[in-house]
């Protein structure tokens, strides 16, 4: 949120961060149903409490969802959304250019990263299929993997540490033995344990897993229907997120 000091006038910004529901120490919901738009619209009432009618939203992973829905449902109130996971629909022009780009990538992808992350397109699907398996296996069975996270460190240290380094190098989509390694390496042992330690204090290994539940059941359709149609949008593509845009 953009305010202003009253003793020079000068801008400045307001950062609001909050957790999401499991996350963190953030109470868990004692109730289902809290899906990425639930969560949406607790946002949305926050920030108003807190006496901003508009804003700027930033989000990443999860946070990207959230702050698409979140500027769909609010438009009055979300200034602009930026995102470092396109997980932004850009209706007919984003699918045309994907199309033309699997025929003639050089008509499509400005730059190096983008053709080699894009292009070709049975890369693009096995990059994707493998680094969203546990994005299914959340979404449909996942606490019952919590079952097993909450009651073992040795399970916790073994989801948990699979999933660090997907979000880290393209070389754990290719090594399923050096995957750990691969984590410790780019985040740091101290980061890694870090979560592994609130996970386990907390018990909200399980608890955390709903909300891949909860959109893929109640939110998903809504989200692959509706656009941001006048909110302006930026994405930043980083080399290892598992999805991208194109220049546009």
């Amino acid at each position: 949120a953009v305010v202003s000091t009253q003793s020079t006038g000068d801008q400045g910004f307001t950062v609001v961060a909050p957790s999401l529901p499991c996350h963190g120490f953030t109470i868990p919901p004692t109730k289902p149903g809290v899906s990425p738009a639930v969560i949406a619209t607790v946002y949305a009432t926050l920030m108003r409490r807190l006496g901003y009618a508009n804003y700027v939203v930033h989000g990443g992973d999860w946070g990207a969802i959230i702050g698409r829905i979140l500027t769909m449902m609010y438009p009055d109130q979300v200034l602009g959304l930026h995102v470092t996971l396109n997980t932004v629909s850009m209706g007919p022009r984003f699918a045309l250019q994907s199309i033309v780009g699997f025929v003639f990538p050089r008509l499509v992808y400005k730059t190096k990263g983008e053709e080699g992350f894009l292009h070709p397109i049975s890369k693009l699907s096995e990059r994707q299929y493998k680094g969203m398996a546990y994005f299914h296996a959340q979404s449909v069975i996942g606490e019952f993997y919590g079952y097993g996270m909450n009651d073992s460190p040795t399970g916790l240290i073994g989801w948990i540490g699979a999933i660090f380094p997907l979000a880290s190098a393209e070389k754990a989509f290719e090594d399923v033995n050096e995957k750990l390694r691969i984590g410790l390496e780019n985040f740091g042992l101290d980061n890694v344990c870090a979560n592994l330690v609130v996970f386990w204090a907390t018990r909200t290994a399980q608890c955390s897993m709903r909300i891949y539940h909860e959109f893929y059941w109640k939110d998903m359709d809504m989200y692959k229907q509706a656009f941001i149609k006048e909110t302006p949008v930026a994405i930043s593509n980083f080399p290892n997120e598992i999805v991208h845009s194109t220049r546009f």
